[in-house]
This record gives structure tokens, sequence and C-alpha cells, in this order.
């Protein structure tokens, strides 16, 4: 080469980097800026540097293969540190990967040629292919060497990049090499939708990359130094009890053609009964393909047996076993569910009823669990698995209905709103609590969020049945209209009544004023104020919508802090459009006030508080069960988008993790 060529390149060379530097301010500068002068900075800087190029290809397939191959390696780099923690030659896998898709992104503006584009092909194909054996039949080396690996968001957009990209390889490939006169607004505008798609595509995949789902997060982790407990040691103390023994197999079963997880081949589950006082021992056998746990809902529970996988448990592998002993101190309306990828598992059917009678007490007429639920695999609404549960009552008879919400919620999380007809009732307990002085309703509609319970205890009329309508859940599809359930109670002709005229049961101004120590206290020990909200974000290695508390997500939620015997006061505002059924393990919420109005009728004590749109609560709790404990949204799909945190003990830990290393996701 000539010292004038050496020159011109020169020169050449250095206006390129001018262009590289106006490029990189326009897209900096965004909003001041506009696609259209991107893409001319784009063109100018190709067009400088293919002048020494003898061949000519089109400037928005070399541009556009170009971006979307450094999309993918911008990806690549991002997920790269997550992959190095699972396995290193994976992580260095990934860093060389993007290294050379650096190289060949750059090879493409500068050096194009046919061979190349043929180079460029092969070796995205090929390691698309890779992915996919990894996805498939898995891969001969890593943790897991030969199990398939699932898809993630990463994946997918990567794949996507990547594919398009090697059709721009192939177009580049077979177009001729004469030059072809084109004006820049046409090549402009042909190139607009790679460079919307390409950084877009860029910016989620890096994202999510860069916001992975934990690999091992502890919510409560030994401090050195420190004496403390771990939660395995919180165990039920050894005692004469009358002893009640259950055992729960977990296993696939085909049930209304769908297939469900089921409790003993059955859902829900069978009704476990118990007296109060009895020491209940549930060995939980696990014959599902995936971990599961079981919780024990609104039941006062030592801390080693609230069944939360990676809390205070892991998660029971398939083929596995796990026994939960616990006393059933107070009566009444419980239920049980997994609380392993709970969003999911509880869809699929692993619920069941658990009823604690008073010691001592006898029957009066009929006793009956209600457990309304969604059908497995999808949106039909079943009361004990039949939309139309008829069950035996005589005139006269005191009846007992305890209506344990289980149903899978929309995504506004709305309640449930059953509705008894056909003879005045008393509202006998909220959430297993007994109400103090109920008075007699007519038909008003009660507001159950998912996992509440109410119990309604009634006379049966000299003539006519009884029956619980409003049955009804939110259609996951706009199109589609789920059947609603449900329940006869006796024989006999029932009054019709419109469901959508009557009242709202307020269960802040029902019953009689009575003590309540909690709710009475003149100072509480921890106060906090959660407000409940959501927005777009990265989390768990995907773009989604996070349900929040105080603008967090889940497991990054600063845990409240207690110690035994504090009185902890919780401010609980909705900020969001959704319903929220706040629920609270091991302790009992009593409720203070409504939007700021006091209760006026019985003290009202929850495991799950209610939170409309436009709501704020107040309630508190006695701080007098140690461990570490769930407080999160009852909606799993809230639940499981971020809106869960914990409430933490001083000088109790947990040994167990959450994350991709454990397998253990509570939520």
């Amino acid at each position: 080469m000539s010292c004038a060529a050496s020159s011109l390149s020169v020169v050449a060379i250095a206006s390129a980097q001018i262009q590289v530097e106006k490029a990189m301010e326009t897209a900096v500068a965004g909003h001041r800026g506009s696609v259209v002068a991107l893409v001319g900075s784009i063109v100018n800087l190709v067009t400088r540097l293919r002048a020494r190029r003898a061949i000519d290809r089109s400037l928005a397939l070399l541009i556009s293969a170009a971006l979307l191959t450094l999309g993918a390696a911008a990806v690549h780099f991002a997920v790269a540190p997550e992959h190095l923690a699972e396995y290193m030659p994976y992580g260095v896998f990934f860093v060389g990967i993007g290294i050379v898709q650096v190289g060949l992104a750059a090879a493409i503006l500068v050096v194009p040629s046919r061979r190349l584009f043929a180079i460029a092909a092969v070796g995205t194909g090929t390691v698309m292919s890779i992915w996919l054996v990894s996805r498939i039949v898995g891969m001969p080396i890593g943790p897991t060497p030969w199990s398939p690996e699932p898809v993630g968001f990463t994946d997918v957009v990567t794949t996507l990049l990547e594919g398009i990209a090697v059709i721009q390889f192939l177009r580049l490939f077979r177009r001729p090499g004469r030059p072809r006169a084109r004006s820049r607004i046409r090549v402009a505008l042909s190139m607009v939708p790679v460079v919307l798609f390409a950084p877009f595509a860029t910016f989620l995949g890096v994202g999510a990359g860069l916001a992975p789902m934990p690999a091992a997060y502890n919510a409560a982790p030994a401090i050195p130094g420190q004496a403390s407990t771990s939660v395995v040691d919180l165990t039920a103390q050894p005692g004469s009890e009358p002893v009640k023994k259950f055992t729960l197999t977990a296993a696939v079963r085909n049930i209304g053609g769908h297939q469900a997880w089921a409790f003993n081949g059955t859902v829900p589950g069978p009704e476990l009964r118990v007296k109060a006082g009895d020491r209940v021992m549930v060995t939980l056998v696990n014959h599902l393909p995936d971990a599961t746990s079981i919780h024990w809902h609104g039941i006062i529970v030592p801390n080693a047996m609230d069944g939360v996988a990676g809390i205070t448990q892991d998660g029971v592998k398939p083929g596995g076993t796990f026994t939960y002993e616990f006393v059933a101190t107070e009566a009444g309306t419980y239920w049980y569910h997994s609380h392993q990828d709970t969003s999911h598992q509880i869809a699929d059917g692993l619920i069941g009823s658990i009823v604690v009678e008073p010691k001592g007490a006898h029957a009066i007429g009929r006793d009956y669990s209600l457990l309304v639920h969604t059908q497995p695999g999808g949106d039909a609404i079943a009361v004990n698995g039949t939309s139309n549960l008829r069950l035996d009552a005589t005139p006269g008879e005191t009846v007992r209905l305890r209506i344990i919400n289980a149903v899978v919620p929309g995504f506004d999380g709305a309640p449930l709103t059953p509705v008894l007809v056909g003879a005045p009732y008393f509202v006998e307990a909220l959430d297993g609590h007994d109400l103090h002085a109920p008075q007699l309703l007519g038909p008003e509609r009660l507001q159950l969020g998912m996992g509440q319970r109410a119990d309604l205890v009634f006379t049966m009329p000299d003539k006519g049945g009884v029956r619980l309508v409003g049955l009804k859940g939110n259609a996951l599809l706009p199109w589609s209209a789920p059947p609603i359930a449900g329940v006869t109670i006796g024989d006999g002709p029932i009054p019709g009544v419109n469901v959508s005229t009557l009242p709202s049961f307020d269960l802040t101004r029902y019953g009689l004023p009575a003590a309540d120590p909690v709710a009475d206290a003149a100072h509480y020990d921890v106060t906090r104020d959660i407000v409940l909200g959501g927005g777009p974000t990265f989390r768990n290695g995907s773009f989604d919508f996070s349900d929040t508390f105080d603008r967090m997500a889940s497991p990054f939620v600063p845990p409240i802090r207690v110690r035994e015997r504090h009185l902890v006061r919780l401010h609980i505002v909705n900020n969001s459009p959704k319903f929220h059924p706040i629920h609270i393990h091991g302790h009992v919420f009593s409720v203070l006030a409504r939007n700021g109005n006091r209760l006026t009728g019985a003290p009202i004590h929850l495991d799950a508080v209610l939170v409309a749109p436009g709501e704020a609560w107040d309630v508190a709790f006695k701080a007098d069960n140690p461990g570490i404990w769930m407080l999160h949204c009852h909606v799993l799909a809230h639940a499981s988008a971020g809106m869960s945190m914990t409430i933490n003990y001083e000088g109790i830990y947990t040994p167990f993790t959450m994350g991709t290393q454990s397998g253990n996701i509570p939520e």
C-alpha cells in the first residue's frame, strides 16, 4: 500500500471514529434526537468504512445483522455471572460466545464478505442448536448432566435475536456483489424496524439477565458471633395430648379429564377433623414429579411445621416424606395447601380443609366444611369437588357452614361473594375465630378474599330448602363463562334473590364490642407502614409486572424485625387497582380500623385482611410465636410477582434458602 493510500486510510478511520462518537451521542440523547437521525449516522459511518471495500452489500442488511449480533452478545454477557456461579464452564462459554459475537459484528461492518456471512450463519445456527439440545435432552456436563434446562425469558430473547440474524446472514450471502444504487432515505426507512427491535429486545434481555432469580437467598441467615436458634429447633414440645395421625399422599391424578395434583387421590384432599388440644401428626408422602410441602393455613403451629419451602424447610423431593406435628390449640375452620411453587400447586389441586372442633363439645345438628375452589385445568368453580353440592338437613336442625375460599381469582384478586338464601343466619366466626354476640342477618354478600373463611350458622326452616349462591369466580379468558357453583341444604323450594342488589356484610360494625388486649393497647413496640403497589420491572430473569410492598418485590423486601412479646402495628395502604388479602403466618391480626375508622362492633381477629383498591387498614398482632414467618398477599399470582416478605424474630435464623440452587420456591 502506498504512503498516499495509507494516509487516506488513516483519514477514513479517523473520520469513522468521529461518526461513531456522533452516533453514540445521538443514542444517548434519546429524547432530543430521532430514530431517523440515528439511522443516518450509522449509514454515514458504514458508508465511510466500506469506501475501501470493492464488494457491495445492502447497508440495511449489514447494519441489522450487526445490531442483532451485538444484542445477542450483550445478553450473553449479562447472564454470564449467573452461569459462572452455577457452573464455571457454562459462564466461560457465555463470555466466549459474547466476545466472538462482538468481533463478528465488527467484521460484518468492516470486512463484509460472502465467506464471512456463511461462517456467521453456520456459527450462529450451531449456538442455537446447542441451546435447543440443552433444553430438550440436557448437556453431558453441568450441575445435572442430561437434565433438560427450563426455557427462560433471556433464552427466548437471545434465540429471537440470533434467529433473525441468521436470516440476515443468508440474505447477505445470496445478494450479488455488484453495486446497487439506493437512496439514503430508502436505506434509512428499511432499517427502522430492526433499529427499533434490536435495541429494545437487547434492553429486555440484558435487563432480565442482570436480575436473575436468586440462586440461594436466605431470609434470615445466622449472624456470626451471635447466639441464635434455628427454625428447625422450633417444634412442639413433647406432651401427653391425644394423638391424631393422618397420611397425605401427593400424586398426579386424572380428575374430570384434566391432570391434577391431588392429596389422597381427590381434589380437594380429605377433610381432617380433630379436637382442640389434640396432637396432630400428618405424614406427607410425595409421589409428584416435583418437590412440595404442606402449610396449615390459619393454625398456630411451631415455626418448623409451617411448611414454607425455603424458609422453614426444604421442599419434600419426589419420593420423599415429611411428618408435620403440632398441637391444635384453637378451635376453628382452617385449611391446608402446598407452600412450594404455591401459585401453581394450589391451582393444580393440592388443597384440603382441616376443622378443629371445641374440646369436649358435642356436635349439634349439622356441621359441614365447604372448600370452594377452582377445578384443576380450568376456571370452573366447585365446592368439595362438585359444582352442585347437596347437603342433608331437616326442619328445625341447626346447621353450620364453614366456607373456605380457595378459588384462584383473576388478576385483580377480586373476592368471592357468597350469599345464603332461604333462612336468616349468624356470621359465627371469621378466619376460624368466633365473633362476640353476632346478630341475625338476612341475605348479604360476604366478601371473602382468597384464603379467608366464614362460618355461617342457621336453623333450617319448617318448609323449603336453603342455598348458598354467589359462588362465581372471574373468567381467566374474556370470552369464557365459567360455571357457577352452588350448595343446596335440605329439600323444598328456595326463594329467588338478585345477588347484585344485596348489601355487603360490614365486619367492622357487626356484633358487640368486647375487650381485646392487642387492639386496646396504648402503645406498640413496632410500627410499620406497608404500601401495596406494583409496576413493570425486571425480576427473576424476566420482564414482567411486579406486585410490591413499599415499591420492592420479594425476596428483597426488608423484613419486619421483632422481639418476643412485642406488640406490632401495621398500617396497610392499597395504592394498586387490585384486591389484596394480606395473610400472616403463625399469628393473628386484631383489626384496629378501616380507612381510619375504628371498629364499632365485635373484635375482629383474622389471619388475612382483605384490602380493596384505595383502602387503608390498621391491624396489630402480638409477637408470641418465635420464628421466621411469611407475610404475603394470598392471591398467589400477586405473591409470586413479589408481594411477599417475612417477619423475623431476633435471635432466630433459617438454614434454608430459596432460589435455583435449592429448588425452593415458596410462592
